[in-house]
């Protein structure tokens, strides 16, 4: 039984490319702090309570749900989640811990001349600023998820879901807008590099599943 042609995920694939490629013209057009204050500057009590959780669709634990639909009743896609679990978690970490492991958050920058503004209980962190591994993770679902579902509409709106996820870690300031780039790029690169595994692992277990018939039909006709 062949799989169903996954064409939509060229849509997920070009306008998440798209929305990075506008984060970086707006930070080439504005800087890293500039970029930073316009989305952190432009805040409400309404956006504030939304941010403050939807930032949440970011972290790296919503893996987990995803893994276990996929392990439970899309086992075919299994691959394709731990693949991008492993490249994006390695990837981020390896940044953040090992290559800028004292990069500062926004909160690092506060004073008269560099406001921040803060959502009252969200937990502010001062280092480990490069990546965004919330951008990572957001990015990575967004297109793993768009690829298993290939509807046209959810490959629209996964994408989108992901942005504003990056986007809250500006507005929330656990982040500049460099960072979630980064993670963005991260987030992408890591879903094209688990998809091509997958499609790999499903291509050398259907190539074994093919010879087991033939290997079955030779041992009958030459016992």
């Amino acid at each position: 039984m062949h799989e169903r042609p996954a064409n939509n995920f060229g849509v997920a694939f070009l306008l998440a490319t798209i929305l990075a490629i506008g984060t970086g013209i707006l930070i080439l057009a504005l800087g890293k702090n500039g970029t930073f204050q316009l989305i952190n500057g432009n805040h409400t009590e309404v956006a504030d309570q939304f941010f403050k959780y939807f930032t949440h669709y970011g972290d790296g634990i919503m893996w987990a749900p995803l893994g276990a639909y996929c392990f439970f009743y899309r086992r075919k896609y299994f691959i394709a989640v731990i693949a991008a679990v492993l490249i994006s978690t390695i990837l981020a970490q390896f940044l953040k811990r090992v290559v800028y492991p004292e990069e500062l958050r926004p909160i690092s920058f506060l004073s008269e001349n560099f406001p921040v503004h803060i959502v009252e209980g969200v937990r502010m962190k001062k280092i480990h600023s490069f990546p965004s591994g919330h951008a990572t993770t957001s990015f990575a679902m967004a297109l793993i998820m768009s690829y298993m579902i290939n509807s046209k509409i959810w490959s629209v709106i996964l994408p989108l879901f992901a942005l504003l996820a990056a986007y809250s870690r500006v507005y929330l300031a656990q982040h500049f807008p460099t960072d979630i780039l980064a993670g963005m790029c991260i987030g992408i690169v890591s879903a094209i590099l688990s998809l091509i595994i997958y499609r790999s692992f499903n291509k050398n277990m259907k190539g074994q599943n093919d010879s087991m018939p033939r290997m079955q039909s030779s041992a009958r006709v030459n016992p």
